[in-house]
């Protein structure tokens, strides 16, 4: 037989583990019950131990459940609880809160416009104001720049955005499909040895009778 066959068999194989548990479970529970001479109160006791197993399918769903929208499990939930039990005595620990303090710093920016000598001649006005006009220029592009960076950024800020809104929602729309589907397998587990338990309880006295024949 092919080696990567015999390789793949085991992952084909995990991936009906909960089949598998059910199953095993139950064939256990039978070989238990119905071996020759076997009495009734064991074959009832066996029946209700599936019962149990099965009603604890129920938690175990809901434990499942509880993990995908990231909650405590239910016994951290109950230890919690009995912790805070208001007659039980605990130790107080005070801790110092640290408070942190964030200096905003703006920039400010001046602008001296290019005067004139005193006395100043029709040349001097003129090399004055091409001075001013060119630090205008300069202003400007530079005001434009910035004006351009900022929405270069909010641009980039926006698909971000978008993008991170549109991962969240299809996280959501798996956490929604796992929570409506998730526990099948758990409820199919519990309904095997829910099925299984019943029929060994309500007939133990049928089933034993006809073991002693």
């Amino acid at each position: 037989m092919n080696t990567a066959r015999i390789k793949a068999l085991l992952p084909w194989l995990a991936e009906a583990r909960y089949v598998w548990l059910a199953l095993a479970v139950s064939i256990a529970a039978l070989i238990v019950a119905l071996r020759p001479g076997t009495s009734e109160p064991m074959i009832r006791l066996t029946g209700l131990a599936l019962q149990i197993l099965g009603i604890g399918t129920v938690t175990w769903g809901i434990s499942e459940t509880r993990a995908l929208y990231g909650h405590k499990p239910l016994f951290a939930v109950a230890r919690g609880w009995i912790e805070r039990f208001p007659l039980r005595s605990r130790n107080i620990v005070l801790g110092a809160a640290g408070i942190a303090s964030v200096n905003a710093f703006g920039h400010a920016r001046g602008h001296m416009p290019h005067g004139t000598p005193p006395n100043p001649t029709v040349n001097d006005r003129l090399d004055a104001l091409e001075k001013n006009i060119g630090a205008l220029h300069d202003r400007i592009g530079a005001t434009q720049k910035e004006l351009d960076e900022e929405v270069s950024k909010l641009k980039t800020s926006v698909l971000d955005e978008a993008q991170q809104r549109e991962q969240e929602d299809q996280t959501n729309r798996k956490l929604i499909e796992m929570t409506a589907t998730g526990g099948v397998h758990i409820s199919a587990i519990g309904a095997v040895w829910l099925f299984v338990g019943v029929i060994l309880s309500t007939a133990g006295v049928e089933i034993a009778a006809a073991l002693a024949k």
